[in-house]
């Protein structure tokens, strides 16, 4: 499981992705309500940048605890979106549920489970974090950072098929990702099925996928020492 100082970039990314101030040309409009949840998920994620991960959860499962209380009629299917054209496939995904209606929020109702998860993580609650991950994707089933992360439990728990169908969805839910955040999305998605695949041993595969991450960003590290990696392992496995 990677550090909290190098996980602590996709915090940063996941509040760049539910605040429309910051400048999100197509984020979702957020109420008064939405705006008074947004300034406690980011005192969270402070002290989680402070280090201080068990007070920032409180923070996050406040979040998550009102909307749920808010939102809670059984007669309505609700989503939770971080731009115009996530909020518009969920619309008309609601739509086609039939008597179902439905209702999508802005970004921070999803994201108040997401960072109570990533938390949980952090503080090695891997059972307790993954409902919590599990009803962000319930709500956000297209945000690939969501998927990621639920992946990521997956993978702890060695669950291989489960963790690289998330992995892989990450990858295509980039197609509603912020164009700020898009490609770090991506790679994560593509590190996280190469790794799965490697655990799996379909070398060639778990190549591709790091290759394609360092087409993204030839700077990165993890993907370069994981295809090493893969080298001696197929090397290894040749014929003498």
């Amino acid at each position: 499981m990677p550090p909290l100082g190098r996980r602590l970039a996709l915090v940063g990314l996941a509040l760049l992705a539910a605040s429309p101030a910051l400048g999100q040309g197509d984020a979702v409009p957020q109420t008064a309500h939405d705006a008074e949840t947004a300034k406690l998920l980011a005192a969270g994620v402070q002290l989680m940048q402070a280090g201080r991960v068990a007070d920032a959860l409180g923070y996050f499962e406040r979040v998550a605890a009102d909307y749920d209380g808010k939102f809670d009629d059984p007669n309505m299917r609700y989503y939770s979106a971080r731009s115009m054209p996530e909020l518009m496939l969920y619309a008309v995904d609601g739509a086609s549920t039939g008597m179902t209606k439905a209702i999508v929020t802005a970004a921070n109702w999803g994201y108040a489970h997401y960072l109570k998860g990533y938390a949980l993580i952090e503080l090695r609650r891997i059972s307790d974090a993954k409902p919590a991950l599990a009803r962000a994707v319930a709500l956000s089933p297209q945000n690939s950072q969501f998927l990621s992360e639920l992946g990521h439990i997956h993978e702890v728990e060695k669950s291989w098929p489960q963790a690289l169908d998330l992995y892989r969805r990450a990858e295509t839910a980039t197609e509603f990702s912020p164009p700020s955040s898009r490609n770090a999305e991506l790679a994560r998605a593509w590190r996280g099925q190469g790794y799965v695949l490697v655990e799996l041993k379909r070398w060639d595969e778990a190549e591709q996928r790091y290759r394609k991450c360092l087409e993204l960003d030839p700077g990165d590290v993890r993907a370069k020492g994981e295809l090493l990696f893969i080298q001696q392992q197929k090397a290894a496995s040749k014929p003498r």
